[in-house]
């Protein structure tokens, strides 16, 4: 290889690595530099979202399959009168569609 050569790749290889420490630093320093009332992103097991429940929605679906005698459609979580409930369509076996708000604390199905 030329001598030339040799040292456009080590300039090229030098600028190389300055480009990637200029960026890591910007990167680590975005968030404490950014400005607003922000803060830091939560991290940890702690702010983590709650699990979803699959039991209430399943509870929905059977509760308006044996009422209807019908085939469920789509479970909805909705609320009704200020309570949080559940909106289950239901396929009647006559071929009607019909809504249903299930309240998961009653267990009651209201049409």
């Amino acid at each position: 290889m030329s001598d030339k050569f040799q040292r456009s790749r080590g300039l090229a290889l030098l600028a190389l690595a300055g480009l990637l420490v200029a960026g890591g630093v910007q990167a680590q320093g975005f968030w404490r530099n950014r400005g607003g009332d922000y803060g830091e992103p939560p991290r940890g097991r702690e702010f983590r979202p709650p699990p979803r429940q699959f039991a209430d929605p399943d509870r929905a679906a059977n509760a308006a399959r044996e009422a209807t005698g019908g085939r469920v459609l789509g479970v909805q979580g909705s609320d009704r009168d200020g309570r949080p409930g559940y909106r289950v369509r239901i396929l009647q076996p006559d071929g009607r569609v019909r809504n249903f708000h299930y309240d998961p604390d009653s267990g009651r199905m209201r049409d």
